[in-house]
């Protein structure tokens, strides 16, 4: 399936709403299991980000984090190694380890995340926004500010920016 970002909503359930969606700094984002509503503080999340998409760096002190793709290619890297993964690849990040994935589809792509404890999703929800429309938000360089926020947001959640995103 094209992921042009027109068709995010043909991507999402039917009997969801706008409010289900946030917009997390350049991308989109639902929470399909919080981990507020089970005892093992797990977090299931549907990612639909652009080519090019890239987190910084990052660890995450408590939390092992597993991506499930589901469209479009990606480039990983884990500790001091790069790979690439397809569509129905899974990649399982353990807790400690530095981090990041950069987007390389003409189309964008989407993929699960499933992290195991609340850091990740509470570190979300933080800086989300209610989406206006169920499709990636107009991208945006972060501002000087932004990033601050983004570095303070993380280590508040046990989370660590230690270096820049891929290209």
């Amino acid at each position: 399936m094209d992921l042009d970002v027109k068709l995010a909503p043909q991507v999402a359930d039917p009997m969801s709403t706008t409010n289900d969606w946030h917009w997390f700094l350049n991308t989109l984002v639902r929470i399909h299991v919080s981990c507020e509503d089970n005892a093992d503080r797990i977090s299931y999340i549907e990612h639909i980000v652009r080519q090019g998409e890239s987190p910084p760096l990052h660890i995450h002190d408590r939390e092992d984090e597993i991506f499930h793709l589901l469209e479009g290619e990606f480039k990983f890297r884990l500790n001091d190694e790069e790979f690439t993964r397809k569509p129905g690849d899974v990649v399982f990040i353990p807790k400690g380890a530095p981090h990041t994935f950069l987007s390389l589809s003409p189309a964008g792509g989407r993929f699960f995340s499933v992290t195991t404890g609340e850091d990740f999703e509470r570190f979300m929800r933080g800086l989300w926004r209610i989406a206006e429309r169920v499709e990636l938000p107009t991208p945006g360089a972060p501002t000087t500010e932004a990033i601050e926020m983004l570095g303070k947001a993380a280590a508040v959640n046990h989370m660590h920016v230690v270096g820049p995103p891929l290209c």
